[in-house]
């Protein structure tokens, strides 16, 4: 990995983990694995002229597990935000699985997800009755999304909470939800 940020005053905010199915990023050429993540003099400048994010770069394999460290006003949070097409960058590029997020962002919303420190879920309903209620949001039908529910609960070691209101998890049991 190349350079982050340059500012040595260290706290982590986020981490991240690259996940994707094996058999989608092999490249079939050379049998090699694609980098899951990679970011080239990413920079971003807010209208005011603040200079949020300052060539950035940087490559992450599959499924390794990355952290962006730096004080408040670093640019970790506007990092994330152009991983996942929320925002466009100033200058430079960065590539999700080979997908530039500000150009097909709804493709990099289907491979990817981002996990803050409150996730943004009803705690009046269920663990599984979340996740279905988010599969049918991004156009998958509710019995696709109840089997995909199950089959992420169990994988996570939730099946016995999966009929508890969210009201009950604990923070991690919610993240991982």
């Amino acid at each position: 990995m190349t350079s982050y940020y340059q500012n040595d005053n260290i706290i982590i905010m986020i981490i991240l983990k690259a996940l994707w199915d094996v058999t989608n990023s092999i490249n079939e050429q050379g049998g090699k694995r694609m980098k899951a993540i990679i970011v080239e003099k990413l920079t971003k400048i807010y209208s005011e002229g603040k200079k949020a994010l300052d060539s950035a770069s940087f490559e992450l394999d599959q499924g390794e597990v990355f952290g962006f460290l730096g004080p408040n006003g670093a640019g970790k949070t506007t990092a994330v935000k152009l991983l996942n097409g929320m925002i466009s960058p100033s200058e430079g590029t960065c590539h999700v699985f080979g997908i530039d997020p500000s150009a097909s962002p709804e493709k990099v919303h289907a491979i990817s997800g981002v996990v803050t420190e409150h996730a943004q879920m009803y705690d009046n309903l269920t663990g599984q009755e979340n996740l279905v209620f988010y599969g049918t949001l991004f156009g998958i039908s509710k019995e696709e999304s109840c089997k995909r529910a199950l089959a992420l609960l169990e994988r996570l070691n939730l099946t016995d909470a999966k009929d508890k209101k969210l009201a009950t998890y604990s923070t991690g049991m919610r993240q991982l939800a």
